[in-house]
């Protein structure tokens, strides 16, 4: 929380924490007094990822949505803190947490390792599989591969109704 607020202090004076939101492998996340989160993470690989990712995205024109999925845009990053400050979104179909992406570099995964995502994803998102794979295709064609997808990271209709 410390590095949240110093980021807090130097780039959005007037703006403060509001609510803790979770934290996970990567970091944790806070939302603000602005209807934005920020986001401090643990290491530099999952933070230059997500940081990189939103650059990305912005780049290529997507700052609401890809494929009908809600994306947050990034406000503001600070490298020495390893701080994201993005969008705040809460209504699905939207797609989050970008820490685990590969950019550039596609994953070389065995025929066996890609037949167990493909399972595992069946499983994870049912009949909706297909459009989470649409969704992921179009990041892989701006070399982004989002190796995380999970109904945590990519919510497809409200919490209580999945």
């Amino acid at each position: 929380m410390r590095r949240a607020r110093q980021y807090l202090n130097v780039h959005s004076f007037g703006v403060n924490i509001k609510d803790f939101l979770g934290d996970g492998t990567d970091g944790a996340v806070w939302a603000t007094t602005n209807s934005t989160a920020v986001k401090v993470f643990e290491r530099p690989g999952g933070y230059f990822n997500e940081r990189d990712t939103y650059q990305r995205l912005k780049e290529f024109g997507f700052t609401e949505s890809i494929e009908g999925f809600w994306v947050p845009e990034m406000h503001g990053y600070d490298d020495d803190l390893m701080v994201v400050e993005m969008d705040f979104i809460q209504s699905p179909p939207y797609i989050i947490d970008f820490a685990k992406v590969r950019i550039d570099r596609p994953p070389d995964f065995s025929e066996e390792t890609l037949s167990d995502l493909e399972v595992k994803g069946q499983s994870l998102f049912g009949e909706d599989w297909g459009r989470v794979k649409l969704l992921m295709a179009t990041l892989e064609s701006i070399q982004i591969y989002y190796l995380d997808p999970n109904a945590s990271n990519i919510v497809l209709r409200p919490r209580d109704t999945q």
